[in-house]
């Protein structure tokens, strides 16, 4: 296996940042849903147009039939350019990439969409509908429409990472993902053979991680009375200023809001505590990049430990970032990804991975 430290500074990947141009105009601090906007939410008060709020806005939409109902796509840049496919995680809609997109939009074209049941993509009442085969298979569908003949580069935030780590260890990613890149996001199948490797020392801890993860479901399951009372947009803001490390929040909530808080529940439902008590075996050929955020309290680095057992090529890259790193660095978000698909484009001609006995 091959695993690539690199500095948890980053200085290389933010000096290249720090000069890249996009071609949309954007503002560092102007997406999406959730810390994200570029869409008032009903009730939300007026406030005077601003265009350095404004999230950038994609060159082309269209639709897609999935199995599971109509998935809304955006694109950026050139159609003939290589494919990067960029997934939201829940409560969130494509917005929350369009900074990146755009910086990235010179290069390549970049495809972003609206998962299962959050913003324009259609959703079900039934949380099974939720399961991680099913937005794998979205995932796919996506990207047989938009690339049938070229693999893509794939990259996820939160959630978005989890489903893609889903997919790219799906036997179809040998021939359809050329790299993956994870952000805030582990494999659950992966992290639950961890933690049951870790079980009698769990077990002395907090007792019996059955009753716990029987309690977290329940906790999960949705409740769209208590969405709506308590999950207000106040409330998201307040969340993601003390969450996600952005004080204060410089974009508005989406009108879909509530419905994304919905399917997100949902998702969480039907997946954490099923592949945490009951993980598979998941390896992947596919070449991955994780981009660890160490600060990040959602999603600690420890949650990664265990994927350099099933990941063939890993690279692991520490940034000093809070969980919503598409949002509060960008453009080093964006480097990231065009060095790394760069280096294997190059055959990794510019780096020494250093091989894991």
């Amino acid at each position: 296996m091959i695993v690539l430290s690199v500095s948890e500074n980053v200085p290389a990947v933010r000096s290249a940042a720090a000069s890249a141009r996009p071609r949309h105009p954007m503002n560092a601090a102007s997406h999406s849903d959730s810390p994200t906007g570029g869409d008032r939410a009903p009730g939300a008060s007026t406030a005077p147009h601003d265009p350095a709020r404004e999230t950038p806005r994609p060159d082309r939409r269209w639709t897609v039939q999935g199995a599971g109902g109509e998935l809304a796509v955006f694109e950026w840049g050139e159609a003939a350019a290589e494919p990067l496919v960029l997934v939201h995680g829940l409560t969130d809609t494509h917005r929350v990439w369009a900074t990146v997109a755009a910086l990235l939009s010179d290069g390549f074209r970049v495809i972003t969409y609206d998962v299962r049941g959050h913003g324009r993509s259609a959703g079900s009442p039934d949380p099974a509908a939720y399961r991680l085969d099913h937005l794998a298979t979205d995932f796919f569908t996506v990207i047989d429409a938009a690339s049938p003949r070229r693999p893509v580069h794939a990259c996820g935030h939160g959630w978005g990472a989890v489903q893609l780590w889903e997919a790219v260890c799906d036997p179809r990613a040998n021939t359809r993902i050329a790299s993956y890149t994870a952000i805030s996001g582990p494999n659950l199948d992966h992290l639950g053979l961890w933690l049951r490797a870790a079980l009698p020392r769990a077990r002395r801890v907090v007792g019996d991680p059955a009753a716990w993860l029987g309690l977290a479901k329940w906790a999960l399951t949705p409740k769209p009375v208590v969405l709506r009372r308590f999950y207000t947009p106040r409330v998201r803001t307040w969340l993601v200023e003390r969450l996600g490390g952005i004080s204060p929040v410089p974009a508005r909530i989406a009108p879909t809001w509530y419905a994304d808080a919905v399917a997100g529940a949902r998702i969480a439902h039907a997946n954490l505590t099923h592949h945490l008590g009951h993980p598979r075996l998941r390896r992947t050929a596919v070449p991955v990049q994780l981009l660890v955020n160490t600060t990040d309290i959602l999603v600690p680095p420890a949650a990664y430990d265990c994927s350099d057992r099933w990941v063939d090529r890993l690279w692991r890259n520490a940034v000093p970032a809070d969980h919503w790193l598409p949002v509060t660095e960008p453009l080093l978000v964006a480097e990231a990804l065009a060095n790394f698909i760069d280096d294997l484009r190059a055959d990794r001609a510019a780096i020494s991975p250093r091989r894991r006995a």
